[in-house]
């Protein structure tokens, strides 16, 4: 019996099955209420965030002492700071950093993560055992601490602190991707393609990876959720993206010194890292229910 022929037997038999299609997933997902509310949510700060040049009501950089530390009015709907700069304005460019270091980060944790999850639960034996226990090391020191050390290294530029923040990420995405290629790895079709002699790339790249996907999705949607509360900490202790440039981290520290005069400065950035924050969670929660093949009878 040839690879093809095993191959083709396995798109009937393997128990994760083809994923579940795109616009099928959707309807589902969009029929939880609270992933759409998460949806609605994440839309638009993502539409605000894209389109800010145009949105925005104030030069998000401009300063006007004459109007600093303004309550809301019809000019300035949420204030201004001790600067005279639009709260407003500041608020909504700075869901462009909190998009971009989330999206960027969790990009760089699975482009590291899964290979070294695939490669571990595949090769198994001292390779798997090395490797995990490096993840353990590296897993036992605060998210926190690790994105701190590196910035600090490393400079505090948007870059970086996407670094720093994808790099802890990696022992996450490793561990998840690790644990379902280890299940994925004992089904029959993938013994079989071993049996015929199929090159570890072809098997890992055509019958564990595929099977792993929902996982990483699940994980990676929960991720930008932690990238966001990490980058806002960062950006709370000086050490993210500098000044002049508005990010929710930044603007919560420039605005603690005057809590008791001004606490909406302290409430809009906080109240958007929540929302985002807790939109990420719901979505991500809803995905792995539509995913997970064991759930997938209980969405109607």
């Amino acid at each position: 019996m040839t690879i093809r022929a095993i191959e083709g037997e396995a798109e009937e038999t393997r128990p994760l099955g083809r994923e579940i299609p795109f616009l099928e997933a959707t309807k589902k997902l969009l029929r939880i209420p609270l992933a759409s509310f998460g949806l609605a949510v994440i839309c638009i700060i993502v539409v605000s965030a894209i389109f800010a040049p145009w949105v925005v009501p104030h030069d998000p950089f401009a300063q006007d002492v004459n109007h600093a530390l303004e309550g809301p009015s019809w000019t300035y709907p949420l204030g201004t700071d001790k600067l005279g700069r639009d709260t407003l304005s500041r608020v909504i460019y700075g869901a462009r950093i909190a998009l971009v270091v989330s999206i960027g980060a969790v990009g760089l944790g699975i482009l590291l993560g899964t290979p070294i999850g695939l490669i571990s639960a595949y090769a198994r034996g001292w390779t798997d055992e090395v490797t995990m226990r490096i993840m353990d090391a590296i897993v036992s020191f605060p998210s926190l601490i690790i994105a701190v050390a590196l910035v600090a290294v490393l400079g505090t530029t948007l870059m970086n602190v996407i670094i720093a923040i994808g790099v802890a990420n990696v022992p996450w995405i490793a561990r998840v991707v690790r644990s379902q290629a280890l299940s994925v790895r004992e089904r029959d079709y993938v013994t079989a393609a071993v049996a015929v002699g199929a090159h570890s790339r072809r098997i890992i790249g055509r019958h564990i990876w595929p099977n792993c996907t929902a996982p990483v999705i699940v994980q990676g949607t929960l991720g930008m959720a932690y990238a966001i509360l990490t980058e806002a900490a960062l950006g709370f202790l000086g050490i993210s993206v500098p000044p002049p440039t508005p990010t929710w981290g930044n603007m919560l520290q420039f605005a603690f010194p005057l809590l008791d005069r001004a606490p909406l400065l302290s409430i809009v950035p906080g109240m958007a890292i929540f929302l985002l924050v807790l939109a990420f969670n719901f979505v991500g929660d809803a995905l792995r229910d539509v995913l997970d093949p064991r759930l997938r009878g209980l969405i109607r």
